[in-house]
């Protein structure tokens, strides 16, 4: 947690996930010098908090970010956690300045009209410029079906659940059947649920994980 964070800079990132870094590693690289304000304890929160089973669906050589790819040591389809170690190293190779435990809950007008303020817990920081990279998947969202109330069956959303052991020898129905959905399911059935079922609200394109094109 920071003590101060009032302070003028060019330009301020909201967010400290890859797009925040990457943003800010070209804007560095732009000659400008960015502070990256993120909420959570280290770059990455929202993915240190994400299941335990979790790979990027595409290739490693294809989901890095600007200026350092992802370490050939993790494989082609890198984990949760080989996430996390690459953003963290990625901050450090671009000699990002991030500043951890701060959330932005406002953003005003300079009234000099010069800028922006940001309002923070810690202190109000000025900035020529603002980046938002909060992402979409930092607050989870259960939509309110007909019925949840009254539903006893526990109800978790795909933000909470780490494992499927938790799951063994019942029966499971996994909404929706995107990157989450589908890892998830497998991951249900391979610990030992007694049945899993995908609701989709539209039937899914099925292809296999690679489609063999060869690597440029």
């Amino acid at each position: 947690m920071v003590d101060r964070v009032r302070g003028r800079f060019p330009v301020a990132v909201i967010g400290g996930g890859p797009a925040g870094l990457a943003a800010a590693a070209v804007l560095g690289a732009g000659g400008l010098a960015p502070v990256v304000l993120e909420r959570g304890e280290g770059v990455g929160t929202s993915w240190r908090g994400h299941y335990d089973r979790l790979h990027l669906h595409t290739a490693r050589w294809l989901s890095g970010l600007p200026g350092l790819p992802i370490p050939s040591g993790v494989g082609r389809w890198p984990g949760r956690d080989d996430v996390v170690r690459y953003l963290e190293q990625y901050a450090a190779h671009h000699h990002l300045e991030v500043r951890n435990g701060v959330e932005v809950r406002r953003v005003d007008r300079d009234p000099a009209g010069s800028g922006w303020v940001l309002r923070c817990p810690q202190g109000d920081l000025e900035t020529g410029a603002v980046v938002v990279a909060t992402g979409y998947n930092a607050v989870p969202r259960i939509p309110d079906w007909p019925g949840l109330a009254a539903f006893t069956t526990p109800v978790t959303h795909s933000g909470d659940y780490r494992s499927g052991a938790a799951y063994a020898g019942l029966d499971v129905l996994v909404v929706g059947a995107g990157n989450s959905g589908a890892e998830i399911a497998v991951d249900l059935a391979e610990s030992g649920a007694r049945r899993v079922r995908l609701a989709v609200r539209r039937p899914p394109y099925l292809m296999p994980r690679s489609m063999g094109f060869p690597r440029s």
